[in-house]
């Protein structure tokens, strides 16, 4: 399959969204700041890496499920030379692993934003939608001038729907090894307990400057 050309600034998107920069980049694909013409506002738009339709197609549709504060919005689903697009609220503010990293957040902060956090999992639970990959990366930081920071889960790329066949085989593990409920890095697969886990290590990890299980190989972990 020929290699997609990239976005580029000042592209049009799915005959609306105009291309402002480039704003991340990851496992999953490269994020770009746009307009909206249609709606006069700022979104985010997703490039999903090609060769992964089924993970896509799942990210839309347990995000399409999810109507809550601390849950970063999907708005649209669309295609581009072959690659998913994703149109979702633009966040502004840091991840939550970079405002750990830097000693930004106090400890009334991490229990506040760890309070928003479990309110948005019991919200995704109850739609039968399992996030299984939470992590300080997929979380979002803003200050509201009223409210202060508040905490935005992103990323269901690989969560699944209860409701739906699994994608992935039997044994297969999906997430990020330092997060992981042990049933789950044990191929078992993921349950609700299991990003309760995985935020608990998250909230932990602030809090205390380092993950309880991380080691420096996948194997000691």
């Amino acid at each position: 399959m020929p290699a997609t050309e990239a976005i580029e600034h000042d592209e049009l998107l799915l005959g609306r969204f105009r291309v402002l920069e480039k704003i991340g980049s990851g496992g999953m694909g490269t994020v770009h700041r746009a307009f909206d013409e249609r709606l006069q506002r700022q979104v985010a738009v997703k490039q999903v890496h090609a060769g992964e339709p089924d993970r896509v197609m799942r990210e839309a549709q347990a995000a399409a499920r999810l109507n809550h504060p601390g849950i970063v919005t999907l708005y649209e689903l669309g295609e581009r030379d072959g690659e998913a697009l994703l149109v979702s609220e633009l966040v502004e503010g840091g991840t939550l692993a970079e405002l750990s990293a830097s000693g930004a957040l106090s400890d009334r902060e991490i229990a506040e934003l760890g309070s928003g956090l479990c309110d948005a999992l019991e919200h995704a639970h109850r739609r039968g939608v399992i996030h299984r990959d939470l992590k300080p990366s997929n979380i979002l930081v803003r200050r509201d001038e009223a409210l202060g920071r508040r905490a935005k889960l992103l990323d269901f790329g690989i969560a699944r729907v209860s409701d739906t066949r699994t994608l992935t085989e039997d044994g297969q593990v999906v997430g990020t090894l330092a997060y992981m409920a042990p049933e789950q890095a044990d191929g078992q697969g993921a349950e609700p307990a299991s990003d309760v886990y995985s935020l608990a290590l998250t909230l932990y990890e602030c809090w205390a400057g380092r993950n309880p299980v991380a080691a420096d190989t996948p194997a000691e972990t």
